[in-house]
């Protein structure tokens, strides 16, 4: 405040913000509506910016957990004759001395194994128990895996279930049944 000779004069000073010398409220007001514009503008594009990012977001954890459920999921084939591909189609009723063919490979992989083994269980008392078990000693860069289980492994009609492990672990299941011979 200035308290000079003449009387008490209160000293007023007008503070703009953004305005460069002097210039009238006017101008300073068509800043600001220009300034709010650039702004919304400016909003919009980040938040289609966020959106997107979101979206990519959901797109690549959707991507992982679909190939990591599919990544080294086996391909476990039962049939009655010799077995050359994955293609091959799965046969599930067999007759008298008939040989069961597997073959085995893993989806986008090697086997990346050690060991095979096939174990069969026969179905009696409403349950899967324990019959047999083959095992294959492998290298870990096979591709594929195909032979023949003999008829003397399902000597009793009935269903069995055949399973193929891979180090231990159980990656598929088949079942099938033996009609009388």
């Amino acid at each position: 405040m200035d308290c000079s000779a003449g009387g008490f004069r209160p000293k007023i000073t007008v503070n703009r913000i953004g305005t460069a010398g002097r210039r009238g409220w006017g101008e300073f007001m068509e800043d600001q509506v220009s300034n709010m514009d650039n702004n919304r503008k400016a909003g919009t594009i980040k938040l289609a910016a966020k959106v997107a990012l979101v979206a990519l977001i959901f797109a690549v954890v959707f991507y992982l957990i679909y190939f990591t459920s599919q990544y080294g999921k086996a391909n476990f084939i039962l049939s009655s004759s010799e077995i050359t591909s994955g293609e091959e189609v799965q046969v599930t009723r067999y007759t008298g001395r008939d040989k069961v063919y597997f073959f085995i490979n893993r989806k986008f992989e090697d086997l990346d194994s050690n060991m095979f083994a096939i174990e069969i269980e026969y179905f009696e008392n409403n349950d899967f128990r324990r019959y047999k078990q083959i095992s294959y000693e492998i290298d870990k860069d096979f591709q594929s895996l195909a032979a023949y289980i003999p008829s003397d492994y399902f000597r009793r009609p009935g269903k069995y279930r055949v399973k193929a492990s891979l180090d231990g672990k159980v990656v598929a299941a088949n079942e099938i049944e033996f009609a009388e011979k």
